[in-house]
Formats: structure tokens, C-alpha cells, sequence
């Protein structure tokens, strides 16, 4: 985290940063909050302004323009109709990152091939497919093995390098029903996990870019790992909730005050 930044104050106002002109903004101790679609919102980032980005998705599970709508994965042509708006945002996210810098996806194994489709289209090359082990199994159909992962993909700009040559391509971080209920958001990732991803593919102070900031947990794990952060999201509720989150992780004292807050009758 940028040390010379004070306690943060949310400035709700179109032109509280460069390059922040059309949605709304909220900006404070190393944070940049942007309000809007992220394809919208990601055409007004400069190129080669952010040195990663490290983003959950929406998994576009069950997406059906072609298929038949009582199948949850769909037709191969869905996934690869669904591989147009990947192919989209992705496209701008590669755009924004400077030489050297990594682009880092989560995924599950039915979007993989939308990912890969979308890398191909836009040519950027994907350079490792890692494995989230959860340590936790969850729910499943009969017909189905119970699912205990998710996945990861990596993708590099030239002169990327990780520093870190003992790291594998299997993440271990237990994933608990706590996760969700810190926040309310139904697919929000462990904290360690983000971090662990932020500190490998940015060097301190860097600046993280996540498209779909959802409740923020991205944008937590930046901070704690001393990087700064710059968000988007779409949806008033994740919105709000994500800037308060973020405005509690960059200063302590404003956490205080929201429990003190929420215990008064």
C-alpha cells in the first residue's frame, strides 16, 4: 500500500481521477472503485497502465442462445457464442497491462473452453492452467464426481516472469461456507488465496486491475499484499458493498466505526 496516502475519504465525482471521466468513481488510499459495464468501463483505461489483472468471472454456466435450455452446460455452440464476450473483455484487459505484466482468471472446468477460445481469438497467449485445490467437497448430482476444485488461468505478456520458481500450478486454500457469508456474495474467493495470487504476479505498489470487482475481495487481498487497486463493477448491491469493504481494509479506523455502528440499538 502506498505509505505517503492518508486515511481514505470516498469522493463520489466524475473527474476524481485521470481516465476516470464517465462512470462514477470512488477514490481513496490506494484505491480506484469504478461503477459501470466492465467492457464500457475498461475502453477508458489507458494501454499499459495496470501491471496485472486478477479477476473472477461470471462462469457463464447454463449461457444458451442455440442449445437446449433444460441442459445446465448447454450446447458447444452456447460455450462458444459465450466466448464472444469473454473474447471482448479479455481483449481490453490485455490491452491495459504493461509489458511484463500477467492477466490471471479464475474458471471452472465447463468455461475453460470459452477462456481458451478467447485467448486464441485475440492471441494472448495462455502460459499455465493451475488448479485451486479447495480442501473441500462440494455438492453434486448423482451422475457427477463431487467437485473439490476450481481453476486458474495465467496468462503472460512478454518479459513476464515469476519470481517464485518453487511455486507449482496447484493452489491449496481451503474454501469454507464462512467465505460467502463474510460478504453475501455466493462465489466470493479466500483472501489468502488472492493475496498469494496479487504477490506473485506484482511486484509492491503495483497497480491490480479487476474487472468484475464483485464484493471486493480482489481488491482486499491487493491491499494487504501493499499493491493498490483498481475495480469495476456493474451491480448496485456488490458495488456498494465492495466500496465498503475496501474503504474498512484501507483504514482500520473506518472498520471500527462501521462496528461500532452496526452494535448501537
Amino acid at each position: 500500500m502506498n505509505k505517503t496516502l492518508s486515511k481514505p475519504e470516498n469522493v463520489e465525482q466524475p473527474d476524481a481521477a485521470a481516465g476516470c471521466s464517465a462512470p462514477p468513481c470512488s477514490v481513496f488510499a490506494g484505491v480506484e472503485l469504478r461503477k459501470g459495464d466492465s467492457i464500457e468501463v475498461l475502453q477508458t483505461i489507458p494501454a499499459s497502465h495496470v501491471d496485472a489483472v486478477v479477476t473472477d468471472p461470471p462462469y457463464m454456466i447454463g449461457a444458451i442462445s442455440t442449445g437446449d435450455s433444460s441442459s445446465k452446460a448447454g450446447s458447444w455452440v452456447d460455450l462458444m457464442n459465450a466466448s464472444f464476450w469473454y473474447r471482448e473483455w479479455m481483449g481490453e484487459c490485455w490491452r491495459t497491462i504493461k509489458p511484463g505484466g500477467f492477466m490471471v482468471i479464475f474458471s471452472n472446468w465447463r468455461s475453460v473452453p470459452m477462456l481458451l477460445k478467447a485467448c486464441a481469438d485475440k492471441k494472448i497467449p495462455s502460459t499455465s492452467l493451475a488448479v485451486w485445490d479447495k480442501d473441500w467437497i462440494g455438492p453434486a448430482g448423482p451422475s457427477q464426481l463431487r467437485p473439490t476444485y476450481e481453476m486458474i488461468l495465467f496468462c503472460a505478456k512478454d518479459g513476464a516472469k515469476i519470481d517464485n520458481r518453487s511455486r507449482s500450478d496447484v493452489f491449496r486454500h481451503k474454501w469454507m461456507a464462512c467465505h460467502a457469508g463474510q460478504s453475501g456474495h455466493p462465489a466470493q474467493k479466500p483472501v489468502p488465496l488472492l493475496k498469494e495470487l496479487v504477490e506473485l504476479v506484482t511486484k509492491p505498489e503495483g497497480l491490480v486491475l479487476d474487472p468484475f470487482t464483485g464484493s471486493g475481495t480482489t481488491g482486499i487481498a491487493a491491499l494487504q499484499a501493499g499493491r493498490r487497486f483498481l475495480g469495476i463493477e456493474a451491480d448496485d448491491q456488490w458495488h456498494a458493498l465492495a466500496l465498503e469493504r475496501l474503504q474498512s481494509a484501507a483504514d482500520p479506523m473506518h472498520a471500527m466505526q462501521r462496528q461500532n455502528d452496526q452494535a448501537l440499538p
